[in-house]
């Protein structure tokens, strides 16, 4: 699995890009984080993906 850098907009002179982490099913679906609000950290050269309690209403 790679992490994909993709073409985003370009405004101006200035190009944006998004970048994407495919995960499989089950580990999407059994995390319980979709449609949620995400804090995104890295740490120990690994990239941290965790429900973001500050935004949470």
């Amino acid at each position: 699995m790679k992490i994909i850098k993709t073409f985003d907009k370009k405004v101006g002179d200035t190009e944006y890009y998004k970048y994407r982490a495919p995960l499989p099913k089950a580990v999407a679906e059994d995390s319980g984080l979709i449609s949620k609000e995400l804090k995104i950290t890295t740490k120990n050269n690994k990239i941290l993906i965790e429900e973001d309690k500050e935004k949470k209403e």
